[in-house]
């Protein structure tokens, strides 16, 4: 008896210390080795209530999802564990199967002390109090996610992006309302909308989320030849395959853009473009004064996107300084014929100031009525993203392989329904990044503004440079 109680003290010993520690719990019961990325993703699920984890192929989502689980029944006394999927045979053959084979693996300590069936899992003592199941979730049936209360209820839903918002809305949430109640979204993501895209975009509810974002080279079994094979098979940098399997990241719109993928990806890999000497540089600026965004200045010249230099919370005299301290310090060939600023508010300081200063400015209102082709769009930003867009889509021009300004020229959608051609809200398109203006963006487009050297990289343009008479560029 004696002994017994011993046994009982070691086990209790044991369990206080897997519990604290998932990690050595799989190592411990299964014997095996958690990546990073999975040891992160566990410390969220150990600490927080609600957990949102998106990621590219081969992060081992569906098994560390299956550590967790066990890892619930295994250490806690009360507790429900509920695996929420959209497809049986995605549940059946991902999670759950990865479920079943840790039982097989687990220490003889704790395999005999549970009974795994087809869709639930229970704890042979204290059955009704310790179990976990999986189920399906459906915006159609919404009722198979309500009901589940349990002191401790766990809820993890796999292929979050399949989901409904209703499911959420309706009913999952409501598992927070219990005492140790948890929700955990895992999924690759694929949308660009929906409520686990929200979790992580969406400043309005992202917050109270802790968010665990793994890439391809997070992976366990990382090889650095295989997997930079594999990652070509997905395509280019701004594909959608490439965004979501490789980088974990959501697609930059679910439906087509203004501007085209493919041509941005020719873009960035282009290295044979050659500025032609008769053609002018030309910088556009996009100020941003002291808030969250950069003030951003765009270096074009012909078909080759130079560079870009940033500044944040300046306001608009020392950017002006910051801007004339550039233009001197160019050597002459490289200075630019015009410095286009989007003058509206706190731009048009910075514009004055330049202009005063005798620098060859011009001012662009982004709101404003088109230059060029008014029947054809509805202002000016709309005029200058088309632009952007066909001198892209030239295919001969180049683009530096800049992250940000790549996600920005890819995000936007337009309409034409109207008859004119309309760019998607600023607002909407701020919260498809994350919260942050397409600043890098919108000084590409605005160094259209003045030059009609856009097209030089199909079409030459041989007009003389003129500097005192900004007019005859529009």
């Amino acid at each position: 008896m004696a002994d017994k109680e011993q046994q009982i003290q070691e086990l209790r010993k044991i369990l206080d210390t897997l519990r604290e520690d998932i990690p050595l719990f799989a190592q411990f019961v299964f014997g095996a080795t958690l990546s990073p990325k999975q040891i992160e993703f566990c410390e969220a699920w150990r600490t927080k209530r609600t957990i949102t984890f998106r990621g590219g192929t081969s992060l081992g989502k569906s098994f560390i999802e299956a550590v967790v689980f066990w890892h619930s029944l295994v250490c806690l006394d009360h507790v429900q564990v509920s695996i929420f999927g959209p497809s049986e045979p995605q549940l059946q053959g991902g999670v759950w199967k990865q479920i079943q084979q840790l039982h097989d693996k687990m220490h003889p300590m704790f395999k005999d002390a549970f009974e795994v069936g087809s869709r639930r899992a229970t704890r042979k003592i204290n059955p009704s109090n310790c179990f976990g199941e999986y189920r399906l979730a459906s915006g159609d049936r919404p009722d198979n996610a309500r009901g589940i209360h349990a002191y401790s209820n766990y809820v993890i839903v796999d292929e979050a992006t399949g989901i409904d918002d209703e499911v959420f809305t309706g009913a999952l949430l409501n598992v927070l309302s219990d005492p140790d109640g948890k929700l955990c979204l895992v999924s690759n993501p694929s949308k660009a909308s929906g409520f686990f895209f929200r979790t992580h975009l969406d400043p309005d509810i992202s917050a109270s989320w802790t968010q665990v974002h793994g890439t391809l080279y997070d992976s366990p079994n990382y090889n650095p030849e295989t997997f930079e094979q594999l990652a070509k098979n997905y395509g280019g940098p701004t594909s959608r395959q490439y965004r979501c399997m490789v980088m974990g990241e959501f697609p930059l719109s679910d439906v087509d853009g203004l501007i085209n993928r493919e041509f941005i990806d020719a873009a960035v890999l282009n290295e044979d473009c050659v500025p032609a000497d008769n053609v002018p540089v030309v910088w556009g600026l996009d100020p941003a004064g002291a808030g969250k965004d950069a003030s951003v200045l765009c270096v074009r010249h012909d078909n080759t996107l130079v560079g870009f230099h940033e500044w944040q919370g300046l306001e608009p005299t020392p950017l002006a300084y910051k801007i004339r301290e550039l233009y001197e310090k160019a050597p002459k060939k490289e200075r630019p014929a015009v410095i286009s600023i989007d003058a509206t508010g706190l731009g048009n300081g910075v514009y004055s100031i330049l202009k005063d200063w005798g620098l060859p400015v011009h001012a662009c209102i982004f709101a404003g009525t088109p230059t060029r082709s008014p029947d054809r769009y509805s202002r000016i930003r709309d005029q200058l993203w088309w632009e952007m867009r066909e001198w892209i889509h030239s295919e001969n021009v180049s683009i530096p392989n800049h992250q940000r300004l790549i996600e920005e020229l890819a995000t936007p959608t337009y309409e034409d329904g109207s008859g004119k051609i309309k760019l998607e809200d600023k607002k909407a398109i701020k919260k498809r990044l994350g919260g942050r203006s397409p600043d890098y963006a919108d000084a590409l487009a605005i160094s259209f503004a003045v030059s009609k050297t856009r097209f030089a990289s199909k079409w030459n343009w041989s007009k003389p440079i003129v500097y005192d008479n900004l007019q005859s560029f529009e």
